[in-house]
C-alpha cells in the first residue's frame, strides 16, 4: 500500500466513528490543557513576584533575630537597639546608606468609634529607603520625632480610611493605640501588591515610642540596611556579620544567633520555590496524559477487533504487516495530535483568562508547548503500538473468518 492510501484509510476510519474518536481525545485534551495552563500560571506568578520584589530594589539586606526563620517567628530576641546603633555608627563600613530598625506589635487601635487590631511598626525615617512608600498626605516619620520620642503615627491609607473616612483628612487627628493617644502626621500607601498588603493597613510610630509604650524593651524584629553601591553588597553583608558577631561576643566556630538575607537572596529563593512547585504540579497534571493514553489504547484495541475482517481483506489483496501497523499507529497519532492541538489552544485561552482575573503577567512558554506536542505524539505512538502490532500480526485467513 502507498502511504497516501494508508493515511487516507486511517482518516476515513476515524471519521466513521466521530463520537468515539472525540471521546477518546478528551483525556489527551484535558492533560495537555492542564499542563499548559498550570505552567503558564506558574511562570506568570514567578514574573509577578519578581516584579513586586524588584519594586523594592535589590540594594538592601535585612537582619533577623534567631538562627532560623522558625526561631524568628517564635519570637527570638537576639537583635536589639544596641545592634542597630552599632551598625549605624560604624564609620568603617562606608557602603552603608541607611539603617532602619523595626519593632513590631499587634495591638488595638481606635478612633471615631471604630476599633481594630492592627500591626504597629516601631521604626525610624530610614525605613522609607527600603519600603519606598508613597506619601499621600503629611510626612513620614522624622529624625526629630524619633529623638524627642514624640507620640505621632503615620497611617497606611486603608487604615486611615477605616478610622477617618475615605474623603476626610486624618492629619492632626488623634488615634488611640493600645490606650495611648497619638497624633496623625502622615498617610502613606503602596501600589505594590506585596508591600500594599501590609503597608496600607499598618501604623508606623517612632521606635523610641514603641519601646516605651508597646514592646517594653529594646528588642527588634528586624534591621534593614540599604547600600550605596549594589556591587559591594556581599562585602557589606560580610562586614556587618563580623560586626554583629563581635557585638554578640560570638567566638569562632559558634553559629550566628541572627540571620542575614539580601533582597536578591529573597528574590532567588522565591523564584526557585515557585518554579519547583509549578513543575511539580504540571508533572502531576501530566498523569492525565497517561490516563488519556490508556484510553487511546483501549479504543484502538476495540477498533482492531471490529475491523478484523477489513484487516484480513487488506492482507488478502497484498497489504504487508508494516502497512497495517503504519495505518493503526497513524490513526492513534492523529487522535492524540489533534487532541494535543486542541489542548494547547484551550490551555493558552484559559491561561489568558486567568491572567486577566488574577492580574498576573500572561506568559506562554514555547518549550512547554513543544513538550506538550511531543508528549501527545509520543502517547499516540506508544499506546497505539500494541493494538497496531496486534492488528498487523493477524492471519488473513483467520481474519476473514472472524465472526
Amino acid at each position: 500500500m502507498e502511504y497516501f492510501e494508508i493515511v487516507k484509510s486511517a482518516l476515513q476510519a476515524l471519521k466513521a466513528n466521530k463520537l468515539r474518536t472525540s471521546l477518546t481525545m478528551v483525556g489527551i485534551v484535558i492533560g495537555i490543557t492542564s499542563v499548559i495552563l498550570i505552567y503558564s500560571i506558574g511562570q506568570g506568578a514567578v514574573a509577578f513576584i519578581t516584579n513586586e520584589l524588584a519594586s523594592f530594589g535589590t540594594d538592601y539586606f535585612q537582619i533577623n533575630p534567631g538562627k532560623s526563620q522558625i526561631s524568628t517567628l517564635a519570637g527570638a530576641q537576639s537583635l536589639t537597639m544596641d545592634d542597630y546603633n552599632a551598625i549605624r555608627n560604624d564609620t568603617s563600613i562606608t557602603n552603608i546608606k541607611d539603617v532602619a530598625p523595626i519593632a513590631l506589635s499587634s495591638v488595638p487601635a481606635a478612633a471615631n468609634g471604630e476599633e481594630e487590631e492592627l500591626l504597629v511598626y516601631g521604626t525610624t525615617a530610614e525605613i522609607a529607603s527600603v519600603l519606598r512608600p508613597d506619601i499621600k498626605e503629611g510626612e513620614f516619620l522624622t529624625e526629630e520625632q524619633e529623638t524627642s520620642a514624640e507620640s505621632v503615627v503615620v497611617m497606611g491609607i486603608d487604615a486611615a480610611e477605616k478610622f477617618f473616612g475615605k474623603n476626610s483628612s486624618p492629619l492632626d487627628e488623634t488615634l488611640t493605640i493600645d490606650n495611648k493617644t497619638y497624633r496623625v502626621t502622615g498617610v502613606v500607601s503602596s501600589s505594590s501588591v506585596l508591600a500594599g498588603g501590609f503597608l496600607n493597613n499598618a501604623l508606623f510610630i517612632p521606635i523610641s515610642v514603641a519601646s516605651q509604650n508597646l514592646t517594653g524593651n529594646d528588642s527588634l524584629m528586624e534591621i534593614d540596611v540599604s547600600v550605596h553601591d549594589q556591587n559591594g553588597l556581599n562585602q557589606t553583608i560580610t562586614d556587618v556579620e563580623a560586626l554583629l558577631r563581635d557585638q554578640h561576643s560570638l567566638q569562632e566556630g559558634v553559629e550566628n544567633d541572627f540571620q542575614i538575607q539580601s533582597a536578591q537572596d529573597i528574590l532567588t529563593t522565591t523564584q526557585t520555590i515557585t518554579s519547583l512547585l509549578t513543575v511539580m504540579v504540571a508533572a502531576i497534571s501530566g498523569i492525565s496524559l497517561v490516563v488519556g493514553g490508556v484510553g487511546v489504547m483501549n479504543i484502538m484495541l476495540v477498533s482492531v477487533t471490529e475491523r478484523t475482517k477489513e484487516i484480513g481483506l487488506l492482507k488478502a489483496i497484498g497489504a504487508k504487516d508494516s502497512d497495517i501497523l503504519t495505518q493503526f499507529v497513524f490513526e492513534s497519532m492523529v487522535m492524540t495530535m489533534i487532541g494535543g492541538i486542541m489542548g494547547i489552544t484551550l490551555g493558552i485561552g484559559c491561561a489568558y483568562l486567568v491572567s486577566l482575573v488574577a492580574k498576573i503577567p500572561f506568559i506562554v512558554s514555547i518549550p512547554a508547548i513543544v513538550v506538550a506536542v511531543g508528549v501527545s505524539t509520543a502517547v499516540g505512538v506508544i499506546f497505539g503500538w500494541y493494538p497496531a502490532r496486534r492488528a498487523a500480526s493477524l492471519s488473513p485467513i483467520e481474519a476473514l473468518q472472524y465472526q
